[in-house]
């Protein structure tokens, strides 16, 4: 007697499916005989039996000019476009960047890899061992870079990346990046399937004020212009000190008030050389207040409504039989029932949470996360037709004048010195404009301002949340401040009452970080002049 196999219901399976890896291997391939394509498959088909039942996988497969092929008779980057159809006819879809070596003897050879690779301090290992056992060092990350050519799309993104620079290219930002390349190219592919190419046109920068109104603009001054006592800075500078022999963690710092800066230091020295003004750090989530930021800017000029459905705009997102359609608020205020961070830079991302939709429980609970703000950036792309790291320097790090900053991603995967974060600060200490730039108007930047989730999670919650943004109350700042926390421990507060922005940027807390924090802004708001 045949026995069906037995499968989970669409409803229980879908937040196991959201991390159910599917990968070709070899995803990095070399060429064969008939120019064939490795074949895709779950990492562990076994689960997805048991998920799907028996399932089915279609795969179509794009040349890097956007082309339908067959084979891979070219070298170079393939995207691959996976249809999984589950026994009881539900369908997901996945995507996967592939790249075609060009030689058919092996990758990797034992030639020692070049330069200086710095591991993290929390391994424990000192610098010297690193650095004298370099050979078996090398042997393990090339074998590891051998390993990953099998199974690891993101190194398939790197060569695909790499191949398509220029050979006499010195150095690249962020916005020249592999991931960044891997973006733009799934974005267009994307535009493409999804016969969205059209709805896409040229959106001017930021408007100007009229030529008679000026807004406070980051500049150097005197403690004593800026409205603070005199002797903070030498204050200030005793406490960073002691707080750096107390933790030996190096940071940078900006505090300005009413566009005046009149402190931006660097302190201590990270792998041998001094931490200066310059210096970026990654500032993690502090990127969510950024995001937020970028987003307004699009609100304010009609372009999408905070209370939007997201299906407007993400063709993958259908509020049939939905109770609670999904908005843009539900997204960056956490309420939207995701999870995870690190999300953002998935191409398929919008794809598989749209098919998660109809079994998330929208605005029951609000859960902290990175993947519901991916979604929301997701948006601006399908509007724009740019990645979000051209978004972010085009609207907002440009006009702003931002020199360090460069980001990738909508939560986390920025980095910065505290003077570009501090120029960020001061645009929202202004309540959206910066020089004779209007990024958005006061009445919209209130719609930023943290609040009460009353009216998504009930008249009980006692949540605050804004766009991107939250409440600070700590070492005398006003309850007004806003700002964002940061896995880093970096710094953004702006007290918008007194006019102050405060910076800081680090790659962790270091000891007594609490402590010497609430020193640091303690001595700031003491110091203040009314």
């Amino acid at each position: 007697m045949n026995i069906e196999p037995t499968f989970m219901k669409p409803e229980n399976r879908f937040r196991e499916m959201i991390n159910l890896d599917f990968v070709f291997q070899p995803c990095v391939f070399l060429p064969s005989e008939d120019n064939e394509f490795p074949k895709g498959e779950f990492i562990n088909p076994e689960k997805a039996k048991a998920l799907l039942g028996n399932y089915k996988i279609d795969v179509v497969f794009y040349s890097k000019d956007f082309k339908i092929v067959d084979t891979a008779k070219d070298l170079g980057r393939y995207g691959a476009v996976v249809k999984i159809t589950a026994q009881d006819g539900i369908e997901y879809i996945r995507y996967r960047t592939l790249f075609r070596c060009e030689e058919t003897k092996p990758i990797l050879v034992d030639d020692p890899l070049e330069g200086t690779i710095l591991f993290p301090k929390y391994l424990g290992l000192d610098y010297s061992i690193w650095k004298n056992q370099s050979q078996t060092i090398n042997t393990f990350i090339t074998a590891a870079i051998e390993r990953d050519k099998n199974r690891s799309h993101e190194f398939a993104i790197l060569l695909s990346g790499l191949s398509e620079i220029d050979s006499d290219c010195q150095s690249l930002s962020q916005l020249d990046s592999a991931i960044t390349r891997d973006r733009r190219w799934w974005l267009k592919l994307k535009q493409k399937i999804n016969g969205s190419e059209s709805r896409v046109s040229e959106i001017p920068v930021s408007t100007r004020t009229e030529n008679s109104i000026s807004f406070p603009l980051l500049i150097e001054g005197t403690e004593n212009t800026a409205g603070m006592e005199s002797g903070v800075i030498q204050k200030l500078d005793k406490i960073l000190n002691t707080w750096l022999e107390e933790s030996s963690e190096p940071f940078n710092v900006c505090v300005a008030r009413k566009g005046i800066l009149f402190f931006n230091q660097g302190y201590g020295k990270r792998n041998g050389e001094p931490v200066t003004p310059d210096t970026k750090h990654l500032v993690y989530s502090i990127t969510k207040a950024i995001s937020g930021t970028l987003f307004m800017i699009f609100v304010e000029k009609g372009l999408v409504k905070l209370d939007d459905p997201v299906s407007n705009i993400l063709p993958h997102f259908s509020d049939k039989k939905i109770e609670t359609p999904v908005t843009f608020r539900h997204l960056f205020t956490h309420t939207a029932d995701m999870d995870e961070h690190f999300t953002d830079t998935w191409n398929d991302l919008e794809q598989i949470y749209g098919e998660a939709y109809p079994y998330l429980n929208i605005g029951r609970e609000h859960r902290y996360n990175g993947t519901s703000i991916g979604i929301a950036l997701k948006a601006l792309e399908y509007i724009t037709g740019m990645t979000l790291p051209d978004l972010y320097q085009k609207y907002l790090f440009g006009p702003l004048g931002c020199q360090s900053i460069e980001s990738i991603d909508g939560s986390a995967l920025t980095w910065s010195n505290a003077y570009d974060l501090a120029i960020i600060g001061q645009m929202l200490c202004n309540r959206g404009t910066y020089n004779k730039y209007l990024f958005f108007s006061e009445e919209k930047f209130g719609q930023m301002l943290p609040q009460k989730l009353n009216s998504i999670l009930g008249p009980n919650t006692d949540i605050t949340w804004g766009i991107g943004l939250t409440e600070f109350k700590e070492g005398g700042l006003d309850k007004k401040t806003i700002g964002h926390g940061s896995a880093s421990s970096c710094t953004l507060r702006v007290d918008l009452k007194n006019e102050l922005v405060i910076s800081m940027t680090r790659a962790r807390a270091g000891e007594n970080f609490e402590n010497n924090h609430e020193k640091f802004i303690s001595a700031i708001t003491s110091s203040i002049i009314n």
